[in-house]
């Protein structure tokens, strides 16, 4: 019970952190006379406007951390038995 609760609050938690840059202007959308300049297949990424890379990375981070403790703990374990 408590692995599925760890489980199910980090995945939430990975929503919140993904999905709240994501949906900030939300609901906005372009006036329909909208013109896009420069359009002539400049390649690349596309820009959306979010940047959620160090909230994202905290998390992995958090999360490997958190995965070694487990192992080390797991590990400690079995050499006292």
């Amino acid at each position: 019970m408590k692995r599925a609760l760890g489980v199910l609050a980090s995945a939430i938690v990975g929503v919140m952190v993904t999905a709240g840059t994501a949906l900030a202007g939300y609901p906005s959308s372009p006036e329909p006379t909208t013109v896009v300049k420069g359009t002539g297949g400049g390649g690349g990424t596309a820009f959306t406007g979010g940047s959620i890379s160090t909230p994202v990375i905290v998390v992995g981070v958090l999360a490997v951390i958190g995965v070694t403790a487990l192992i080390v703990a797991r590990l400690r374990s079995a050499q006292e038995a």
